[in-house]
């Protein structure tokens, strides 16, 4: 994936903490404390971040699941 012009090639946590199923970002901080959290992250001075690419992976392979089911249903 190339990243257009200006775009950070990480996302905060802080931003997205809820595409994951947590409420709240200190949930979600403490899930990556844990050891818990879905994806792997790491920090940017003092932002906890999600690199572009695992982030869009995570999310891509429920596209591709979802897909096929679908076309495992159609035949």
């Amino acid at each position: 994936m190339s990243n257009s012009v200006g775009q950070r090639p990480w996302v905060p946590v802080s931003e997205v903490y809820d595409h994951f199923g947590y409420k709240n970002q200190k949930s979600a901080l403490t899930a990556i404390t844990m050891g818990k959290f879905p994806v792997e992250t790491f920090r940017i001075g003092r932002v906890r971040a999600i690199h572009r690419d695992v982030y869009n992976a995570y999310f891509d392979q429920f596209k591709d699941e979802g897909l096929e089911r679908l076309l495992v249903g159609t035949k």
